[in-house]
């Protein structure tokens, strides 16, 4: 049997919230370690032997812990309102510019610094605390929402969505640790399915209600309305939301940033910026793999990249926590999550262009299934693995069951047929989002269990970058591939037509979708066909990588997890806690 002791802090006085104690509430799982155990079982109670803070929910009243987290979501409720707000919004403002060319930016500019400062808010909350972190990401991303809503001219306003984004990459890092140092472990999985409910519902109401703004009182009013939210989130956080359970590393800003290690900052951001930005040519721009401005931008990045490795291990405080990744448990949650990053959103980015171009339906149709599928699988599925690993379902397995479901969406959505009736085609996504959303769930859940509190912060903030970036790629790489095998297909339906006409039908279908729809028979049907078969490539490969993601969810551990109800997973007995 395993002892739980948790470890109490002196009661709390007039000075509780000025002064952080040294020793502050643990609760340690001191389980012993037998000779004769295998080194599998060994490995386990090693990882679940860890120092634990006792949740905060325990020494707050049940008012402030409830608008606490109703706060840091409203900022989860923001971030997804944006991203889905700017795909709806591109078109009018770069129309409206006169510089179209350059819409797909305004998702991308925000990706790219969003993607590299999470790992900046892991330092930011060990060295100055959670609600300096959290205000951060608040200020940078407020302040770039004002930005976008002024800007004069497209250039400016693409500079204010990378503003923006470096601290849409705190909103939803902080929120996630800010929770866990909250609720018990065991409980941590429902608290996701919340936040991924209000997630979805962000995500669905952000392209309606913004494109209702923009007709009706112009695009700025889809960023003003975005302020509220923002200001509501920094006013509960610093008004509100109790201290960390571990006290800040440094007492003063000035210290606290001298201490990050800015050289691996800036080696990270340009090494994700220059991948970004390679594929981006290739995908956005149609330049050739041999242009130099695709292969510069992509050795560049491999170079930044070997310089950020050797600059981690030689610093004190490196950005992302190198000790973390040395059990294979932790290494199998980190390309679980980017393996499962690339492979959704390779597929799930493809499918409105299926239903727009293959099936000729409107764009506001083509992005319903996704708005339906995706809202109702991230909130079903992560409330689903909440409650199944609060009552004591060893998460391993539910993570390897599912993403079966996943693996088996891209497979059937390879072979779609244009004359499917519309319930299969639901009933192709939505197994699939629930699956991912369940494995989103499992792998935070596995994580914080592998790490301890002081850990967990950094932790987070690269498990969350690893997704971002995941997410980011998933998207190029589709699109480089879907580019690539269109090329091709159209190259072998029109072989028959001399070069010039051939060249001139592919370049003007890569260009522009809905020219295919204005060509002669039969190249429009052939044109067609090319398309379908290009999406099919990108729904394969996505089957490819998911199985990747498959295999890494069998070296994921059942560790000890512990809060309130249901036996202890992975301990092996059946002890009430």
């Amino acid at each position: 049997m395993s002892a739980i002791i948790i470890t109490q802090a002196a009661p709390p006085d007039e000075r509780t919230h000025l002064l952080v104690s040294s020793s502050p509430p643990s609760l340690d799982s001191q389980t012993a370690i037998r000779p004769d155990q295998p080194d599998s079982a060994r490995n386990l109670l090693n990882l679940a032997n860890l120092h634990r803070l006792a949740p905060l929910r325990e020494s707050i009243s049940t008012f402030r812990f409830v608008l606490t987290c109703i706060g840091i979501w409203s900022a989860n409720f923001v971030f997804a309102f944006q991203a889905s707000a700017i795909p709806t919004l591109a078109p009018s403002i770069g129309s409206g510019f006169k510089q179209a060319e350059f819409s797909t930016y305004l998702g991308s500019a925000f990706t790219l610094c969003n993607t590299g400062v999470i790992p900046v808010y892991g330092i930011l909350m060990e060295t100055l605390g959670r609600r300096f972190a959290m205000l951060t990401a608040c200020a940078f991303f407020g302040l770039g929402t004002i930005f976008c809503a002024l800007s004069p001219s497209m250039g400016i306003l693409i500079a204010a969505r990378a503003f923006a984004g470096l601290g849409g990459g705190g909103l939803l890092t902080v929120s996630s640790v800010i929770v866990t140092d909250l609720v018990p472990l065991r409980e941590r999985g429902v608290f996701q399915g919340i936040m991924m409910s209000i997630f979805g519902a962000g995500t669905m109401l952000g392209g309606p209600c913004a494109g209702w703004l923009a007709d009706r009182f112009g695009w700025p009013f889809a960023f003003w309305v975005q302020l509220p939210v923002v200001l509501f989130c920094a006013t509960v956080v610093a008004s509100v939301a109790p201290e960390a359970p571990l006290p800040p590393t440094h007492q003063t800003v000035f210290s606290g940033l001298k201490s990050i290690d800015w050289l691996g900052t800036f080696t990270l951001l340009g090494s994700v910026s220059s991948l970004l930005l390679g594929f981006s040519f290739h995908t956005s721009f149609l330049d050739p793999w041999s242009s130099p401005r695709v292969w510069g931008t992509l050795l560049f990045s491999i170079v930044l990249g070997c310089l950020f490795v050797w600059v981690e291990h030689q610093v004190e405080r490196p950005v992302i926590p190198i000790e973390v990744l040395k059990t294979g448990h932790v290494k199998a949650v980190m390309l679980g999550g980017f393996f499962l990053s690339i492979s959704y959103q390779a597929y799930l980015f493809q499918i409105p262009a299926y239903f727009a171009v293959i099936l000729d339906t409107s764009t506001a149709e083509a992005g319903v299934i996704l708005s339906v599928c995706g809202g109702l699988g991230l909130a079903s599925g992560s409330l689903i693995a909440g409650q199944y690993i609060r009552h004591g379902g060893a998460y391993k397995w539910l993570g390897v069951i599912s993403l079966i479901p996943g693996i088996t969406s891209t497979l059937i959505a390879a072979s779609w047929k244009p004359d499917w009736p519309w319930w299969a085609y639901y009933a192709t996504v939505l197994p699939g989002s629930l699956g991912y959303s369940v494995f989103l769930s499992v792998t935070l859940v596995a994580l914080i269990a592998s790490c301890d509190s002081k850990l967990m912060p950094k932790a987070t903030a690269l498990l969350y970058m690893i997704r971002s970036l995941g997410v980011t790629l998933g998207v190029s790489i589709g699109g480089s591939i879907q580019l690539g095998a269109l090329t091709s297909a159209l190259k072998s339906r029109l072989s028959s037509l001399p070069i010039e006409k051939s060249n001139e039908i592919i370049n003007s279908v890569l260009h522009s979708k809905a020219s295919i729809r204005h060509l002669s028979p039969p190249y429009d049907q052939l044109a067609l066909d090319a398309y379908a078969s290009s999406l099919s490539t990108v729904f394969l490969f996505s089957f490819v990588v998911s199985l990747c993601t498959w295999s890494t969810s069998f070296f994921i551990k059942d560790i000890e997890l512990h809060g309130h109800g249901g036996k202890r997973v992975g301990s092996g007995d059946e002890e009430e806690e």
